[in-house]
């Protein structure tokens, strides 16, 4: 049974902060959060059996779960543990968004930036379907709207490798002036077409390979190779043209992957 110890006023907004004693099966770790690192729990776990659990999980109320959105890996060291029940400190939801986007342990990778802002996105869509993508309030909370288009390819297929497109995509993709719900299910096409575009790429690489020519970058370079916009700072292009454009060039390349090893000599 979950227990209520005390309740708090924030300071600062001056919001009430719940301060529970919670069975472990009533926690659950948000939906999508970053993989957790095995050496960190080990840390924590040997830090817990030597002063205890002492900093609260902060939590959301969520269907009659506690959603973990800071604690993940305490809460995971404890459970290794053995520990039945934990303190966490419930937050209303509205300042969930926030606390998630601050609560990096270690500087996040590109896929794991997406995942947040993704997860983000989502509740935002579900909380207001009828809000615009380039409100504030979306603009606020991610970054960038391509960890969003990125995010649902890494979905689809999670060894898709979305840094190679990053440069280009932060150049073309933008905030869209539709509702938020429509402009996922906009988001969610292009992903498959960059899906898309990954498979003709590991095709480019397969050909190349035989080639004699293999690194751990070649992926990378051989879209590099096919960027329709080269280095221009400011592109007049939507994500759908710019992905159509790399489709041709790909095709190109897939036609004849003797250019790329002529390219390759031309730098030399």
């Amino acid at each position: 049974m979950e227990e209520k110890v005390a309740e708090i006023e924030e300071p600062l907004h001056k919001y009430k902060q719940s301060l529970l004693i919670l069975p472990v099966e009533k926690l659950k770790v948000i939906e999508i959060q970053r993989k957790p690192s095995d050496y960190h729990i080990k840390r924590l776990s040997e830090s817990i059996r030597k002063i205890g659990f002492i900093v609260p999980l902060i939590v959301i109320k969520r269907n009659g779960s506690y959603i973990i959105i800071d604690g993940q890996h305490r809460f995971l060291a404890a459970k290794q543990l053995g520990i039945e029940k934990l303190p966490c400190i419930e937050i209303p939801e509205k300042y969930a968004n926030e606390l998630m986007e601050l609560n990096i342990e270690k500087a996040m990778s590109l896929k794991e930036k997406c995942y947040v802002s993704l997860n983000v996105y989502r509740i935002l869509m579900n909380e207001k379907p009828d809000m615009l993508e380039s409100d504030m309030e979306v603009r606020d909370a991610i970054e960038y709207p391509y960890f969003i288009t990125l995010a649902i390819a890494y979905e689809m297929q999670p060894r898709f490798f979305g840094s190679a497109y990053e440069s280009m995509a932060k150049r073309v993709d933008v905030f869209l002036d539709k509702p938020i719900e429509e402009a996922y299910a906009y988001r969610d096409k292009i992903a498959m077409k960059l899906i898309e575009l990954d498979s003709m790429a590991r095709e480019a690489m397969e050909k190349i390979e035989e080639m004699g020519i293999s690194h751990p970058f070649l992926y990378k370079e051989i879209i590099s190779f096919c960027n329709p916009i080269g280095r221009k700072r400011k592109v007049d292009m939507t994500m759908e043209e710019l992905i159509e454009l790399l489709r041709i060039n790909l095709q190109e390349l897939l036609k004849n992957p003797d250019t790329f090893r002529e390219h390759k000599f031309e730098e030399i």
